[in-house]
């Protein structure tokens, strides 16, 4: 019998629904391991995304947690991390309102010790993962072409076509070519055409709410998927506090509370952490014991510390002739040109996104114009459209001193401390956006821009490099199949397992290291297990009891 409160049955049991939780969840299930998610946030109905898409042109976060304070956070360092409108609550996580974008990080990234002697090796190569990048491609439905000269190389090609170049994307595409600077395709999760059941992207614009369903997001992608081999149960608005251990020292217990604070139980074989670089790392420091004093796995002390994130900047100009942004709500070239081929010990790599969005709107024009009538309208049609921006995603090397600790002054809604950021962006990273942002205005002059300026430093949503993966335990928190070295039954999973950033965005290799951790632990718990064979299977042997 299940006691009242406890939630037993499940071979797995993964906290967190988004990226690497969803992706694990499905992977797992194939395999015919019974899997139960928690979700500290709701189930998003698909039907009420386009109330969703207004609420963002008006303003707001759609995705936030209605429960007051469980969001909060605080925040310390030269430079304040916008936590707040980098993250979300609910099945579907992150992927819920990221852009998309599904670059590979190239051979190179994963041995910056080895050839610049800089930051450290990933104990995983390029090579290792390629065989799981190739099969992330096709569970998220990636559009591209293989026209990016400096890619390392692929077994596969995209599944699908790529998005044609856009009208502005002629004209970077001229400047660069007099530069001598490579234009080509962005990948991305989008559907260039129907894929997965799911309708081609209809270029609303609003891309942090996708209310066609055409960008990739696990609650769309997965989870239904995950729920439909009769191996996975999703349970919503369930907030895992703590953790508990035995003597093993195994993890006995995730302690969870719902939004009435009632304290629910949660028992499994292996524990899966996949509540991104900053919830993963404060959960695993409420976890503290007289055995891990410190925080759960935190014996090398580097639980929470090297958080990365990617360094931006946005440059733009304005040009005599139209160029049309807007048309597309989202980027279709780039170079990848000053990634790749650079003393990274001094140059970082940094890649160029080549803007379809750029320059006030028609509204924005309007209110600050202090025109009415013809005169307004005249105003708005000469000024708006002229507007061409690129920007520029840099790699941000692992700091210490960059970490997420907790702030036992502030409490959330269930009176734990919430997650306290230090952050600062260096000398090194600071260098590489000056020159990403000459690079940015040769090319605007080369196209007779005029009033070329830049937004100063910026941070993408990314999250990295908190609990680092490493085959020393002394200096990392996870092994290369990213289970805890202290903690036998314990996985951390998501961008949180980084060593460095590199410039790319993290979400494809997310995806690849998840799915390559499904197969590790799937394996310890069904040796010699037969993934398409139990696919097929509608045993359900185990079913998962609650009570």
């Amino acid at each position: 019998m299940t006691a009242p409160g406890e939630i037993s049955g499940a071979e797995v049991a993964i906290i967190g629904a988004g990226a690497a939780g969803g992706i694990l969840a499905l992977e797992l299930a194939r395999r015919g391991v019974e899997v139960v998610v928690l979700e500290s946030g709701p189930r998003h109905e698909f039907a009420r995304r386009s109330e969703y898409a207004r609420r963002l042109l008006d303003g707001e976060n759609p995705w936030v947690s209605p429960l007051k304070g469980l969001d909060t956070y605080t925040t310390t360092g030269a430079v304040r991390y916008p936590l707040e409108r980098n993250r979300a609550r609910g099945v579907g996580g992150s992927t819920l309102y990221w852009e998309g974008y599904t670059l590979r990080l190239r051979a190179n990234d994963f041995r910056l010790r080895s050839l610049y002697k800089v930051a450290d090796d990933w104990p995983v190569s390029y090579d290792d993962l390629e065989p799981y990048y190739a099969r992330a491609d096709e569970a998220l439905g990636v559009a591209g072409a293989t026209d990016d000269p400096w890619a390392s190389a692929r077994s596969t090609p995209y599944p699908l076509p790529p998005f044609p170049f856009s009208y502005s994307d002629g004209w970077f595409a001229r400047a660069c070519r007099a530069l001598d600077i490579a234009v080509h395709h962005l990948p991305q999760a989008r559907n260039s055409v129907g894929y997965g059941g799911r309708s081609p992207c209809r270029a609303c614009g609003t891309c942090h709410v996708c209310p066609s369903g055409a960008k990739a997001s696990t609650d769309l992608t997965h989870i239904p998927q995950a729920e439909a081999t009769g191996r996975v149960r999703v349970l919503t608005d369930l907030t895992a506090v703590r953790l508990e251990v035995d003597r093993s020292p195994e993890v006995r217990a995730i302690v969870c509370l719902g939004p009435d604070k009632h304290e629910r139980r949660v028992s499994a074989q292996v524990v899966v952490v996949a509540g991104g670089a900053v919830e993963t790392a404060r959960l695993l420091l409420l976890s503290a014991s007289p055995r891990f004093p410190s925080g759960l796995a935190n014996g090398s002390g580097r639980l929470g510390k090297y958080f990365m994130s990617h360094p931006l900047v946005d440059v733009t100009g304005r040009l005599p002739d139209k160029v049309h942004p807007y048309r597309v709500g989202f980027s279709t070239a780039m170079t990848r040109q000053f990634a790749v081929n650079r003393d990274r010990a001094r140059h970082g790599a940094f890649f160029l996104e080549f803007l379809n969005s750029a320059g006030p709107k028609p509204e924005e024009i309007a209110v600050g114009s202090g025109r009415w009538g013809v005169a307004l309208r005249r105003h708005v049609q000469q000024e708006f459209g002229r507007t061409l921006g690129v920007r520029a995603y840099c790699e941000q090397l692992p700091d210490v001193a960059n970490s997420v600790s907790l702030d036992r002054r502030v409490t959330d809604y269930f009176g734990n401390p919430v997650p306290h950021i230090t952050y600062e962006v260096g000398a090194y990273e600071r260098r590489t956006l000056q020159e990403a942002e000459q690079v940015a205005r040769r090319i605007l002059e080369r196209l007779g821009a005029v009033d070329i300026q830049s937004s100063g430093l910026r941070l993408a949503g990314h999250q990295l490099g908190t609990h680092r993966m490493g085959d020393d335990p002394r200096s990392s928190v996870v092994d290369a199949t990213l289970r805890a070295h202290e903690v036998p039954n314990l996985y951390l999973v998501g961008g949180g397992c980084f060593v460095t950033g590199s410039s790319s965005p993290p979400t494809l290799t997310i995806a690849a290291l998840a799915m390559r951790a499904a197969e590790h632990i799937a394996s310890g718990l069904r040796p010699g297990n037969e993934p398409e064979k139990l696919a097929r299977s509608g045993d359900a042997a185990g079913r998962l009891a609650v009570q």
